[in-house]
């Protein structure tokens, strides 16, 4: 277990976790991940019997842009972002989609001449993302093959190692998903994250036009990456096949008239 959670927390091993317990944040992280399972392990049970839902898993490539980079994003590919996600479908074109992912964020450069500021930080973010599939599409159906889509919502970051600080963002993007078996879907997807702070490298307002962000003065952050995803429901029930030999069977059993 201490192995696993160094992972998480970035790759650090079982000695970053006597760091954490030395102060408050672990109290903080244990009960955080505590609420973060129960809720989880909530939304699977409410979802499992629902035709329209498919859950699954999202890993990628954080990218960084703010104060100490505000012209080049800078990446952090190890460890990678990862988390789970769970996908509600309403019809063919629409879906809401909540997710948990954990990433981290890092940079290093010169804010200003002689001035060196470098920041790490690993957060778990949570949010709600409304999908739009620009083609009709329905997870594991064999009539709809694909579809690009725009994703735009509302999530929260929680900074759980100090580094940083948690905070509120408005996420939007796109990306192309496709069915790739009975059950599975997969995709790739890019995204931007615009925050509501300028303290996420724990640098702000420099004061100087020529290092500013040409994305605003808040910090941004961006994902690109892949998902796969799991149907979840009784293949049978949602087969247009089946329903359509069912309904033949019932007109055949019907009686006739008198």
């Amino acid at each position: 277990m201490p192995g696993w959670q160094g992972i998480i927390i970035g790759g650090r091993g079982p000695f970053f976790l006597k760091e954490l317990k030395s102060n408050d944040n672990w109290s903080a992280l244990r009960s955080f991940k505590t609420y973060l399972f129960l809720a989880v392990l909530m939304l699977c049970l409410q979802v499992a019997g629902q035709r329209k839902s498919d859950i699954g898993f999202m890993t990628g490539v954080p990218w960084y842009l703010g104060d100490i980079s505000p012209t080049i994003p800078r990446p952090t590919v190890i460890p990678p972002a990862i988390g789970p996600i769970l996908r509600y479908n309403f019809d063919q074109r629409h879906s809401l989609r909540a997710h948990a992912v954990f990433y981290q964020l890092a940079a290093s450069g010169e804010i200003s001449p002689g001035t060196v500021r470098d920041f790490q930080a690993s957060f778990v973010d949570l949010g709600l993302d409304f999908e739009f599939n620009w083609w009709p599409y329905r997870t594991a159906w064999r009539k709809t093959k694909y579809s690009p889509y725009v994703s735009a919502g509302l999530g929260y970051s929680i900074d759980y190692t100090g580094g940083s600080v948690s905070h509120l963002y408005l996420p939007f993007g796109g990306g192309f998903k496709a069915n790739l078996g009975k059950r599975l879907s997969g995709g790739v997807e890019a995204s931007m994250r615009k925050c509501f702070t300028d303290r996420i490298d724990r640098v702000s307002n420099l004061g100087r036009e020529s290092v500013q962000s040409p994305a605003g003065n808040n910090d941004w952050y961006f994902f690109t990456g892949l998902f796969l995803t799991y149907k979840i429901f009784e293949y049978r029930e949602d087969c247009p096949a089946y329903g359509h030999e069912k309904r033949r069977i019932t007109m055949r059993r019907s009686p006739g008239p008198d």
